[in-house]
């Protein structure tokens, strides 16, 4: 991923192809801590989003993936 995006509970993403979700958490792993925002530059191996879409609740997690916000 060439530039940072921040993320923000309440965002629509797009991730995996033209998988999309509406961010409802986004959880860092290693302290199990829940923030409002996250600015993500492509590295986010301690970072889970939950997110609400199509087949319900889902967990991604953002290592080595490639995502971008939906506006």
């Amino acid at each position: 991923m060439s530039r940072n995006v921040i993320l923000n509970i309440g965002d629509t993403i797009k991730y995996s192809g033209e998988c999309t979700g509406i961010i409802e958490k986004i959880r860092i792993i290693s302290t199990g801590n829940y923030i409002e925002q996250y600015e993500y530059n492509g590295n986010g191996e301690d970072i889970v989003l939950t997110l609400r879409n199509d087949h319900g609740i889902t967990n991604l997690w953002l290592k080595d993936t490639s995502i971008s916000k939906i506006f």
